[in-house]
């Protein structure tokens, strides 16, 4: 893609992101996604869930546009099951934002939709993890393709729940995701270049918002990002450069999304152990106890540098040693 058609896009998608900012209110209102506060949720007012709406209709939009106008995209059945996929997640995550879905129920709509997307398409499907620490292989579908598929997809639906458990303060998942997608962008081919950075077109808009509280991403926005950011890793990771060597290895792909995933463990352990429910609500996340220990925003610095200062510091020390 030339640098003018890719800037257009990246354009389009910021410009499309501020006019559903423009309108949160009315139109998450119309679509009831809006996140009213209680005893749990301590924000002032009540608060349009625009996320799952702004990677629908702007995002994912234009990353078909992305392959519709460049010719190595064209066609590309990749493309389509990363927008397909997303999509879905996304949906997924703005009816449990309007309709409370069950906890089970979103982990069965999720994985399915993962198995799909890991079944079409192999570029999608973790079929052997490589470490470049000790060139160690393991062959997850040497015996059977299917464990790789659901490997993979546990995989996915771990990260998308992780990230969703995250999302309780201001500008945290929002900032993870752009940090994420910046790291797999210095790794990626440039045929996935587009759809990378028409999700941080995106995310740069809502960030400003959501800083300023005026909008939530909701369960439609971390899911869909997530999965969007997680499926793009799977991509990068099983593409390969001009000497057939991967792009991403399995220990970057681990640290990368190494703190909230560590978290929701703990998280579910802790609530088990009390006898609770795994998606119970609580004040125990990292960002509760980095709030209470040293504000906000002093805890969300905190939080994205023990988050992305890792995988930043072993990409540069890669990319220069």
């Amino acid at each position: 893609m030339s640098d003018f058609r890719f800037a257009i896009l990246c354009v389009f998608a910021a410009f499309m992101t501020s006019v559903l900012v423009f309108f949160a209110t009315p139109v998450c209102r119309a679509l009831r996604l809006i996140d009213q506060p209680d005893d749990r949720k301590l924000h002032a007012a009540p608060t349009p869930l625009l996320g799952g709406l702004a990677l629908v209709i702007a995002a994912l939009p234009l990353s078909f546009a992305a392959m519709a106008i460049t010719p190595y995209l064209a066609l590309s059945k990749a493309a389509a099951v990363y927008i397909a996929s997303t999509g879905a997640i996304a949906l997924i995550g703005m009816a449990d934002d309007r309709h409370s879905l069950s906890a089970n129920g979103r982990i069965l709509l999720t994985a399915m939709v993962f198995v799909a997307a890991a079944s079409i398409e192999p570029f999608f499907n973790v079929r052997v993890l490589d470490f470049s620490l000790g060139a160690y292989s393991f062959e997850l579908g040497l015996w059977n393709t299917t464990f790789s598929v659901f490997f993979t997809a546990l995989c996915c639906v771990g990260l998308v729940n992780a990230v969703n458990m995250a999302d309780g303060k201001n500008g945290l998942v929002i900032s993870l995701c752009i940090g994420w997608l910046l790291a797999i962008a210095t790794r990626s081919p440039p045929s996935i270049l587009p759809f990378i950075f028409v999700l941080l077109a995106c995310l740069i808009v809502l960030l400003l918002a959501n800083l300023s509280g005026k909008l939530f991403l909701g369960d439609g926005g971390s899911y869909g990002f997530a999965a969007a950011i997680g499926l793009l890793t799977i991509w990068i990771y099983n593409s390969t450069d001009d000497t057939q060597s991967r792009l991403f290895h399995a220990e970057e792909a681990m640290l990368l999304f190494a703190v909230p995933v560590i978290d929701s463990f703990r998280l579910t352990f802790a609530r088990i152990r009390r006898g609770q429910s795994p998606m119970a609500g609580d004040r125990d996340h990292l960002h509760h106890h980095l709030l209470d220990s040293f504000g906000w925003p002093g805890g969300l610095v905190i939080y994205l540098l023990v988050a992305l200062l890792p995988i930043a510091s072993l990409l540069w020390w890669r990319a220069t040693g």
